[in-house]
């Protein structure tokens, strides 16, 4: 063959392989395109699972309705007049923890769901504000709607008139603090009630602490080290897809951790523990109030409570548990106790005997974890006793109520199901009636 055929024939291939390789490269493209923009302008349709494979693709990707202040002083909020409406079905383990750690169920508790936000980004209908509330509230996801009927709703009713929440999911006592001094003390309220979440609002103020100090508003603190390739959904997607399409081959059968059974006399209570909530409450009593988040939270309530008394008003810290702390000691079953035992830590402190909260990857006893269970809420207990503040321990509410009557949480999702928001709005209201009387 001469060498001009051979030059022909190169070039042919060469014609040929670009013919292939480039029309191929603009179809992925625009693939990846279609589908960057697309699952951003609808985000609704992302899968759960997707969402739960990365905390930077859930919580800006799956959740793109939240504005953020800068510097850091509530931290960030709803858009306003921000509205969402479907299905929701808290029964789903991916509300709990985004491993395949619960065994595949059925269960489906889905309802109509329904969440506004009003002209200033919070959970409030209608969307006009009033001149005055006597009742103001700041809370996080514990503010928003988990059950058809709310227990703000329901306190509403009580009381006969519009109460006015702040609030926005994660959010610590920093964050509900800074909300109440910006919106809610002009309001000349009456009660200014506080939520304060064990499962996570320890861990909530280091984040606020951290991202107030840097400069940064939240999203660009979060976002800072995070590479380009990792802010893309499209590998999320497609590595979902391909599980669905092709599931690993199981070598033996899978050993999952949940749902564990909780015993009461309404019989047994099979539940999904969230493991992070399982952190804070492995730390003991002296760790927990010698640490700077501790620190933090008790100086912002202190001087919370003296703007609230400024303004003729009542400040009111209620105590919401979490649903491990309720239904721990009911745990029997000698397996679902190691499970969750094996997701217990020790908890130190980075500087010895002070510093922030950090974990080790120690897993604590039986009889350690039945004890450090009850450390946050007692040092709450005491602290709000010596600063003379209003306190509402929501707790042996809720474990005696789980008891006598089931279900008070959600299977998967953390939060009160309806009967545990009737429970909530009951306990509130009657709380609130004898601090009327004083």
């Amino acid at each position: 063959m001469s060498e001009t055929a051979t030059s022909e024939k190169k070039k042919s291939g060469w014609k040929t392989a670009v013919n292939i390789v480039g029309p191929t490269f603009v179809t992925l493209l625009t693939l990846v395109i279609a589908i960057e923009v697309g699952f951003r302008l609808f985000y609704q349709l992302i899968p759960i699972e997707v969402c739960a494979s990365d905390p930077i693709i859930g919580t800006y990707t799956c959740q793109p309705y939240f504005e953020y202040d800068k510097p850091v002083r509530i931290g960030y909020r709803y858009t306003p007049n921000f509205k969402l409406e479907g299905l929701w079905n808290p029964a789903n383990p991916y509300l709990a923890n985004s491993e395949d750690s619960t065994a595949p169920t059925d269960r489906d508790d889905s309802f109509e769901y329904r969440f506004v936000t009003d002209d200033h980004g919070f959970p409030n209908e209608p969307a006009t504000w009033q001149e005055q509330y006597d009742i103001v509230i700041a809370g996080d996801s514990f503010a928003i709607r988990t059950a058809p009927v709310t227990w703000i709703e329901r306190l509403e009713q009580y009381a006969g008139e519009e109460i006015l929440t702040l609030g926005a999911p994660s959010w610590s006592t920093l964050n509900e603090a800074e909300a109440i001094r910006q919106f809610g003390l002009d309001k000349q309220p009456e009660f200014v009630l506080l939520m304060f979440f064990e499962g996570n609002d320890i861990i909530n103020t280091q984040q606020y602490l951290e991202r107030k100090e840097s400069g940064l508003d939240w999203r660009e603190y979060d976002m800072q080290d995070v590479s380009f390739f990792r802010r893309l959904l499209t590998p999320h997607f497609v590595t979902y897809l391909w599980q669905k399409a092709f599931p690993p081959k199981e070598q033996e059968a899978p050993n999952y951790r949940y749902p564990v059974v909780a015993n009461t006399e309404a019989g047994p209570i099979e539940t999904v523990f969230k493991d992070v909530h399982l952190l804070p409450l492995s730390a003991d009593y002296e760790t927990l109030a010698a640490s700077d988040e501790f620190t933090a939270v008790k100086s912002t309530l202190i001087i919370l409570n003296e703007a609230v008394a400024a303004e003729g008003a009542k400040l009111v810290v209620v105590y919401i548990p979490s649903k491990e702390h309720v239904l721990w000691s009911r745990v029997w079953d000698e397996v679902d106790v190691n499970n969750v035992l094996e997701r217990t830590v020790t908890v130190t402190l980075s500087e010895g005997d002070s510093g922030t909260l950090q974990w080790e990857p120690n897993f604590l006893s039986y009889d350690r974890f039945s004890e450090t269970t009850q450390a946050q809420e007692q040092l709450m207990t005491d602290f709000t006793s010596e600063a003379g503040i209003h306190f509402l321990n929501l707790t042996p509410i809720f474990w005696q109520a789980s008891i006598e009557n089931g279900e008070m949480y959600h299977f998967g999702d953390p939060h009160w199901n309806q009967a545990g928001n009737d429970l909530a709005a009951d306990a509130i209201w009657a709380f609130l009636q004898l601090l009327s009387d004083e």
